[in-house]
């Protein structure tokens, strides 16, 4: 099995208005990512343009808003289709 880390946009939202950070513009800022970068990561899981969270944004997210990890993030199985 394998797994990829996927964003809790609902949490990570409370957060950022809690921190005054009312854009994505500024909520990247703040974690050190690209604007992009965040618009990627809120998108639904079946966009074609979303990209799961990488390194520089779990740590930008953790050391901005503290934890735990569990609030911000969680684990999916990446259900992959056989081809035959």
């Amino acid at each position: 099995m394998r797994y990829t880390v996927r964003l809790n946009v609902d949490e990570l939202m409370k957060a950022a208005i809690d921190k005054n950070l009312s854009t994505d513009t500024e909520l990247a800022a703040a974690i050190g990512v690209s604007t992009t970068q965040v618009w990627r990561a809120k998108l639904p899981v079946n966009h074609p343009k979303h990209n799961s969270p990488g390194v520089a944004f779990i740590a930008g997210v953790m050391a901005v808003f503290g934890g735990p990890f569990d609030r911000f993030f969680f684990l999916q199985e990446v259900i992959r289709e056989r081809i035959t």
